[in-house]
C-alpha cells in the first residue's frame, strides 16, 4: 500500500479527475442520452437539469448497532490481521441473521436486498410502516432510513458555454501533481458500467463488480429497449482517470493507476416503466462494500486506496445518513472516498 502522504496526493488527483468529469460528460455529449427528457421530472437541481422520476417502493436501509468491520478496525487502532478481520466480518453477518430470525418469530418476514457488514452494519429491504415501527423497537437497530436516488453527476450547459469552456476554445485541463501518475494504486470507480474494450482504456481496467446484476464484469450495459444506447458516464470518467493515447496526446490524470469498475448505476425502471440510468443509496453502499473488499472474502487488506463516486444524490447533506456513514467506514479501512456534491 502507498504511504499516507502518497495516498493523500493521489486523492487530490482523484478530486481533480472527478471535477473534470462533471464538465467533460456534459461537454462531450451535449446533453446525456441517459436523461429521459420526456419523462416526469422529480427534481431540478443545480446540476444536469431534469432527471427521471424513480420509484423506490418501500425500500429502507436499516442500520444496526452491531459493530461493522470498519468500526472494529478503528477500535483496534487502524490495524488488524487478516484472521481478525474475517472473524469480525463473520460476527457482523451472524448478528444480522439473528435479528432477522427474531423478526420472523414476531411475524415479520424480511427479505434483505443488500447486506452490509464492512463499511456499516445493516441491510436494505422493502419495509411497510408496520415493519418500520417493529424494527425501531429492537435495541439492536440504530436507525431506519429511506433509500434515496442518485444520478450520474454532470454540470449545466450554461456553465459550459462560458469563457474557457465555450465551444471552440480548445481549452485543456492542466491540473495535476508533478511526479505522481498513480502507479501502484488501485482506484475503484462507482458509476455506470465501463466499456472495457475502449481504445483509450486498454490494459488499465480490471473486470470489476456489477452490483446491479450480480455480475463479475462491470461492463457498460445497453438500454434493453434500444441496444445501441450504452451507459456512458462510467466510461467517460474512467478515461479522465486512467485514459491514455487520446487525441492530441491527451491522457488521464493518473494514467498509470489501475481502475476497478464497480457498477452501482445503470439502466433501471422509472415510474413510467421505461428505462433510465440511475443508482440508489443502498446500491451505492453495496458498491463501497466491494471497494474495500474487492474479492468479497471479508478481509479489507486488499481495499482500493481511492474510491471515486460518479453519482450524486440530490439535496443530500446529512452527516448521519447511511451513505455518509458508509463513506466514513471506508476511510477507516484506508479507502479515501471522493464524491461529487
Amino acid at each position: 500500500a502507498p504511504s499516507p502522504r502518497r495516498a493523500a496526493q493521489f486523492g487530490l488527483l482523484a478530486i481533480v479527475a472527478l471535477a473534470a468529469a462533471a464538465i467533460s460528460v456534459a461537454a462531450a455529449t451535449g446533453g446525456s442520452s441517459e436523461s429521459a427528457r420526456d419523462e416526469p421530472v422529480s427534481w431540478r437541481g443545480l446540476v444536469g437539469g431534469p432527471h427521471p422520476e424513480v420509484p423506490v417502493g418501500q425500500r429502507m436501509i436499516v442500520v444496526l448497532r452491531t459493530p461493522s468491520l470498519a468500526r472494529r478496525v478503528a477500535a483496534a487502532g487502524g490495524r488488524a490481521s487478516e484472521a481478525n478481520q474475517r472473524r469480525w466480518y463473520t460476527a457482523a453477518q451472524a448478528a444480522q441473521r439473528q435479528l432477522i430470525a427474531r423478526l420472523s418469530i414476531a411475524g415479520l418476514q424480511l427479505r434483505p436486498e443488500f447486506s452490509f457488514s464492512r463499511v456499516i452494519s445493516g441491510f436494505s429491504a422493502p419495509l411497510d410502516a408496520r415493519a418500520v415501527a417493529l424494527l425501531q423497537r429492537f435495541p439492536e437497530v440504530e436507525g431506519v432510513y429511506p433509500v434515496r436516488i442518485a444520478y450520474p453527476a454532470s454540470t449545466t450547459s450554461q456553465l459550459l458555454e462560458r469563457d474557457d469552456l465555450a465551444a471552440g476554445s480548445a481549452a485543456r485541463a492542466r491540473l495535476g501533481l508533478t511526479g505522481y501518475s498513480g502507479r501502484g494504486v488501485t482506484v475503484a470507480l462507482l458509476d455506470t458500467g465501463v466499456q472495457h474494450a475502449h481504445d483509450y482504456l486498454a490494459g488499465a481496467v480490471l473486470e470489476g463488480v456489477d452490483i446491479l446484476e450480480n455480475d463479475d464484469l462491470a461492463s457498460a450495459k445497453a438500454n434493453p429497449d434500444e441496444p445501441s444506447e450504452l451507459e456512458r458516464h462510467g466510461t467517460q470518467l474512467a478515461g479522465l482517470v486512467v485514459g491514455s493515447g487520446g487525441p492530441g496526446g491527451l491522457t488521464g490524470l493518473a494514467e498509470n493507476a489501475t481502475l476497478l469498475p464497480i457498477r452501482v448505476a445503470g439502466w433501471q425502471r422509472d415510474v413510467t416503466g421505461r428505462w433510465a440510468v440511475y443508482s440508489r443509496t443502498d446500491q451505492l453502499i453495496a458498491g463501497l462494500e466491494r471497494a474495500v473488499d474487492p474479492n468479497g472474502d471479508g478481509n479489507a487488506l486488499d481495499a482500493a486506496r481511492i474510491a471515486i463516486v460518479g453519482v450524486a444524490e440530490p439535496y443530500a447533506a446529512f452527516g448521519d445518513s447511511p451513505a455518509a456513514r458508509a463513506m466514513a467506514g471506508a476511510l477507516a479501512l484506508d479507502t479515501l472516498v471522493v464524491a461529487p456534491a
